[in-house]
């Protein structure tokens, strides 16, 4: 595969030769994904690792915006970064890569001086480079706005979270007042870095997180008209519960979701043994399995698709017939997902099977969703074996209660030996040291001890 170059780009001749000057001749994977979504101007959350590679993947788009801009009209390009060395980092590129385009960059981080810092900023040079503590230090002595920023990055974003700098960030953005392109880089994604993701991208684009499809839009809201419900399961009986349940409502198609490989691979055996044709799916398998498995479902070759450790976004189904939840979702977005796939018709439903320790799940969809499930009765086959379970269950108490107790004359405790097989008990009147009476007095007598007297008397 051919590796793209700098020179196969169209990018200005001040620039190029600022990336000449600093040996950049080729892109790096990160900047000939990055690069194309940057240059067309559109917000994105980019994965990438510190270091140069991921500099150079906003600081040359942002150099070739500043290059063709007419009139420069101050800073155009605001970067905001955890720590001082990467914001000198950032600094130096700028300078290099934008000195044949005359492009300034100053750095207000911990390491400067503020009253320098403080004149940097007044000059309003293209590029200002901060840490966000000392950059909304020097901005609120100043009363500072910025006026005409066209692109704002916020660099690092998850140790920035994790330096809880969330706060300063958002007092910083305050005074940018016009309309921009924000790119976001992350190391890490959390939850943390989602939520701060969409509170400041419009409409982005993901980049680098090809396990995370769907990542950034908002799941589905559900339809009104989705029979939606669940079943509260017996202890053991979940699969007897499924299996009860799809006898009752047969579909084309229906996405069976539950929480571990093992789980499919087990509902995979027994559907098989009946005789149901089904695939499944999960996160271990290579993408040629993958995509051969999801084919045979949606070419109808096979009618039950097993999902575990994959999210629904993932899912690239038109519209299914049922959504079963085996496992019910423990966030309610992704049961707005699940509930995304399945059609409008009146056969279609999300059904989920809700066992003792799933009943908090379902609690807290309930309060989640705009239309909390229906709680559906057992299947007809379920009651019965739980009934027949029941009667198992009453006979052998019952055996167990006419069974001898121990002790008793009839049972399994200690017999009492007919007298004339027992031995003879002991007699304590010819024993020395026994009972008190004639035998103690005879034994003073003619016993060892009377002897004894007898000779000391």
């Amino acid at each position: 595969m051919r590796t793209l170059k700098f020179e196969d780009m169209t990018l200005s001749p001040n620039i190029m030769s600022g990336l000449e000057d600093v040996n950049y001749t080729e892109l790096t994977e990160l900047q000939e994904e990055a690069l194309p979504v940057v240059l067309d101007g559109k917000d994105a959350l980019i994965k990438a690792a510190p270091g140069g590679s991921k500099i150079a993947s906003f600081v040359i788009p942002a150099l070739e915006q500043i290059n063709n801009k007419e009139p420069k009209e101050g800073t155009s390009v605001l970067v905001l970064t955890p720590n001082p060395e990467e914001a000198q980092q950032i600094d130096e590129l700028v300078w290099a890569m934008g000195y044949h385009a005359q492009i300034e960059c100053a750095s207000i981080d911990m390491d400067g001086d503020f009253e320098e810092q403080a004149e940097a900023l007044q000059s309003e040079v293209e590029v200002i480079v901060g840490n966000p503590g000392p950059l909304l230090d020097v901005c609120a002595e100043l009363r500072f706005i910025f006026r005409h920023v066209d692109l704002l990055v916020i660099d690092e974003a998850d140790e920035m979270l994790s330096l809880n700098l969330d706060s300063k960030i958002k007092n910083i953005t305050k005074r940018v007042l016009s309309d921009h392109q924000t790119l976001i880089y992350t190391e890490e994604l959390n939850d943390d870095v989602k939520e701060f993701a969409k509170d400041y991208l419009d409409e982005p684009e993901a980049v680098g997180f090809e396990d995370e499809p769907g990542m950034l839009t908002e799941p589905p809201e559900l339809d009104q008209n989705l029979k939606q419900g669940y079943i509260y399961v017996p202890n053991r009986m979940k699969i007897s519960t499924l299996m009860a349940h799809l006898e009752d409502t047969p579909t084309d198609n229906c996405v069976i979701f539950t929480a571990s490989k093992r789980g499919t691979d087990r509902l995979y055996r027994i559907l098989r043994k009946r005789n149901l044709k089904a695939t499944s799916l999960h996160g271990k398998l290579s993408d040629e399995k993958h995509s051969q498995r999801f084919a045979n479902f949606t070419n109808g070759d096979v009618q039950y698709l097993l999902v575990a450790d994959i999210p629904a976004a993932e899912l690239q189904i038109n519209r299914v017939t049922q959504v079963i939840n085996y496992d019910v979702p423990a966030d309610p977005d992704e049961y707005r997902y699940r509930a995304g796939l399945v059609g409008s018709g009146k056969a279609s439903r999300l059904v989920s099977l809700v066992s003792k320790q799933d009943r908090s799940d379902i609690n807290k969809l309930e309060n989640a969703l705009g239309k909390a499930p229906k709680e559906l009765p057992l299947p007809d086959k379920v009651k019965q074996k739980l009934e027949e379970r029941k009667e198992k269950k009453n006979k052998s108490k019952k055996k167990r209660d006419q069974r001898p107790k121990r002790g008793s004359q009839n049972g399994r405790g200690k017999k009492h030996k007919d007298d004339d097989m027992q031995l003879p008990r002991p007699s304590y009147e010819n024993l020395s040291g026994g009972r008190k009476g004639d035998a103690s007095k005879k034994d003073e007598k003619d016993g060892v001890i009377g002897l004894i007297k007898k000779l000391f008397s």
